[in-house]
């Protein structure tokens, strides 16, 4: 009797296993990428869309440096996009926007500008006279300081490092007289970051005599 019970269930496993249904995977929106970034000249991308439905592409922050070549299909295919000449030196970015079987999805686009990202300080310190006065050293870097996030932290005292300027492949500044009686140092640090995600920074100690 017991052998027939488990005769029984294997049987009734078996013919479960058989009758296992297939399983139909949808897809109402997907892409490729969730960032393209082009080079500085003009150019032309395709994105990826993966869609079971008729699918609409936008520009949503109406970037007048974009061209939309192909911004529809229906069922998975091609999204098309020009970009202009990037002539200015930095980079930008912006926004598309997919739509399809009631979902959306975004896409950012950027480019990159003329300047080539680099910022790098020649020294690691500079030696600085109890007396204080200017100090310059090299460094490689062709933005402006003004898109260069600029800070300092001191061992002793506070602000005695002072305007900063770069210009022709040099880093410039002012140190104040020590008036204390030791000696003491100071650090700069410089960083940039921009608005595709490339991150630079490098520092310099400034040591000064004591009196």
């Amino acid at each position: 009797m017991n052998r027939f019970i488990l005769f029984f269930a294997f049987l009734t496993l078996l013919f479960a296993g058989c009758e296992k249904e297939d399983t139909v995977f949808n897809t109402d929106l997907g892409l490729d990428s969730r960032f393209v970034i082009l080079n500085a000249p003009a150019d032309t991308t395709r994105i990826v869309v993966y869609s079971d439905h008729k699918w609409t592409m936008e520009n949503r922050e109406d970037a007048p440096w974009i061209m939309i070549r192909k911004g529809s299909g229906d069922g998975t295919g091609y999204a098309i996009v020009s970009v202009s000449d990037n002539i200015s030196d930095y980079p930008r970015a912006t926004t598309l926007l997919f739509k399809a079987g009631g979902k959306t999805d975004t896409l950012k686009l950027g480019q990159r500008g003329v300047i080539t990202p680099a910022l790098t300080i020649a020294a690691t310190s500079v030696a600085v006279p109890a007396a204080g006065g200017p100090v310059e050293t090299s460094i490689n870097t062709k933005f402006s300081l003004d898109v260069i996030n600029v800070a300092y932290t001191y061992n002793a005292g506070s602000n005695w490092i002072s305007g900063p300027q770069i210009a022709d492949g040099k880093i410039s500044f002012g140190v104040a007289a020590n008036e204390t009686t030791e000696a003491r140092s100071g650090k700069i640090y410089l960083s940039y970051t921009d608005i595709l995600g490339t991150n630079l920074r490098d520092s310099l100690t400034v040591n000064q005599a004591r009196p």
